[in-house]
């Protein structure tokens, strides 16, 4: 924390110092020659004089040109007394060239001439008034340039400037801190968001934090240079010199905040109306989210809607509410019809457009999941080679937990576009059914063998006992019988484990009874039929034990005497 202060202050010391940085190090660069006869041919040309303006010339006298007057004029302006005072200038009218005019001179010594074709005629400026001015501020320069060399002057310029320095330091620090402080803030907000904001599916908080202390630090630096400034403009007041430098400082400031503040009160009618269209698109949000929710918990019953979309259809909703105000209260937006605003909305606009086309894709398949109803969260569903319990059904992809425990996302375009099988969707109220399939060769009694998968079933975890589990031979094929044995799980969430439990004693029940699993390839025809006579068709354990709880369904499968 204090080497971060440190630097910031360290940085800070640097800007003041590129600030207050000799006048070689901060001059505009040398003008090329070519520039040099451009400037030197412009029609004015002011006088000036202990870094103040004195008078613009903009006529040509004697094949002079303006700036050839000015130049000349300020080698006379400085070359006078130190002691020389406003008292002591005098004008006189004068003629040259057929052109009325005013020579200021100083001990009888002509400093420069005032013509009438020097007056800013646009302005409606007369003669009389350019020389009072021109008097006016000749003699606020000697003024300037004789208190500069007072030291009871420098020393309260001096003095000043060092109070304004100090607080200006205490002000930065001042500023950081609290930077500081309001950032740790944002951080320990997270705090009250335990259930984060999602927004689409997506977590905002963390981007939105980001984009705070963001603001807070541009914040803080501008605060940071508007301080440097009102310094440097307060220090520079402090001495003859320099004071129209601090003046135009300023001038600058207040005609900024001007121009700020008549920006702020012209645009107070549309920013009334901004406001008023999104507190009513507000207002409509907040009724459809009371009205969703009631959908959703079952409380109010919509024919068109089912209380599994009720969520999504929420979002669809908020969605398009926001688009139409944003549409809507997009002409009120102050400097909207810039150029500039319009550029930036183009270039939004373009990168939305292609940028988005995979998003807009994932979000219409997305719809077309939550509103056929394919998915819901908590279903045991497998997606391609994917199965597992469904974490949740986002605008732009489905999560699936797997047995493994691991997340997996499936984007809403991979389920419309592929084969997904919903193993809880139509297990209500019964239970989840789960099924598994064997081939035995035709050499085994298929009442023996339906006997013996239902004694697996039996052996078997989380396997119902009503309804009953039951065998079906799905196929007689060229060299074996499929049999598949259904049964309905407990648990729906213990699917794959079950599985592996039943397929371990499907295993163990068939080696018990001699009768072999793998099923024999014929290349050729046997020599004999291969049969089962009459005496092995009842061979255990197709009778099983008095009491035994399979001695009913077995029964239901052998044949009568």
């Amino acid at each position: 924390m204090k080497t971060a202060f440190t630097a910031r202050l360290l940085k800070i010391a640097g800007l003041i110092a590129l600030v207050l940085a000799p006048e070689p190090m901060l001059a505009a660069p040398a003008t090329p020659p070519a520039q040099k006869q451009i400037v030197a041919s412009k029609p004015e040309a002011p006088i000036e004089f202990w870094n103040r303006e004195i008078v613009v010339l903009r006529s040509t006298l004697a094949e002079s040109t303006p700036q050839d007057r000015a130049e000349r004029a300020v080698k006379r302006l400085e070359g006078l007394p130190l002691n020389a005072r406003e008292q002591d200038l005098v004008s006189h009218a004068m003629r040259v060239e057929d052109q009325d005019g005013v020579v200021i001179s100083y001990g009888g010594r002509g400093l420069f001439y005032l013509g009438a074709g020097d007056v800013d005629k646009e302005s409606g400026e007369t003669l009389d008034q350019a020389t009072q001015r021109a008097l006016r501020n000749l003699g606020e320069a000697l003024e300037a340039r004789e208190s500069e060399r007072k030291w009871p002057i420098i020393r309260s310029g001096l003095l000043f400037s060092f109070i304004g320095l100090s607080l200006l330091l205490l002000a930065v620090i001042f500023i950081w801190r609290f930077h500081d402080w309001l950032a740790a803030g944002i951080s320990a907000q997270k705090k009250y968001f335990p259930r984060r904001l999602r927004l689409f599916g997506a977590d905002f908080l963390p981007h939105l934090t980001t984009v705070a202390r963001s603001l807070l630090r541009t914040v803080a630096w501008v605060l940071t240079f508007s301080a440097i400034y009102l310094w440097l403009a307060f220090s520079l007041r402090r001495f003859p010199y320099t004071q129209p430098w601090g003046d135009q400082l300023g001038a600058y400031v207040l005609e900024l905040f001007q121009q700020f503040g008549q920006a702020v009160v012209h645009a107070l009618p549309d920013i009334l109306k901004v406001i008023v269209i999104l507190a009513i698109a507000r207002w409509i949000t907040h009724i459809g989210k009371i009205f969703f929710n009631q959908v959703a918990a079952g409380r109010m019953r919509i024919p068109w809607i089912d209380p599994d979309m009720g969520q999504a259809t929420l979002r669809v909703f908020t969605v398009f509410v926001w688009i139409f105000a944003v549409v809507v209260a997009y002409p009120y937006i102050p400097g909207s019809n810039t150029d500039a605003f319009k550029g930036i909305s183009v270039f939004f606009g373009l990168v939305i457009s292609l940028g988005s086309t995979g998003i807009i894709n994932q979000v219409i398949s997305g719809l077309f999941v939550v509103y056929s109803k394919a998915l819901k969260t908590g279903e045991w569903v497998r997606v391609n080679e994917v199965e597992g319990e469904v974490l949740e059904v986002g605008p732009l992809a489905a999560k699936i937990r797997t047995i493994e425990g691991q997340e997996v996302t499936v984007p809403n375009s991979v389920l419309v576009g592929t084969l997904t099988t919903n193993y809880t969707r139509l297990g209500h109220p019964n239970g989840m059914i789960a099924s598994t399939t064997v081939t035995i060769g035709y050499d085994a009694p298929w009442r023996q063998v339906h006997a013996l998968l239902l004694l697996a079933a039996e052996r078997t975890d989380n396997i119902r006992k009503q309804p009953e589990p039951y065998v079906l031979q799905r196929q007689l094929s060229d060299f074996y019988p499929e049999y598949t044995l259904i049964v309905r799980l407990v648990d729906q969430k213990l699917r794959i484990e079950t599985l592996s439990n039943l397929h371990s004693n499907i295993q163990d029940v068939f080696n018990e009874s001699g009768v072999q699993i793998m099923s024999p390839h014929y290349m050729v025809q046997p020599e004999r039929s291969v049969v089962i006579p009459r005496s092995k068709w009842h061979e255990s354990p197709s009778t099983p034990a008095p009491g035994s709880s399979v001695a009913e369904k077995l029964r239901r499968v052998q044949p009568e005497e």
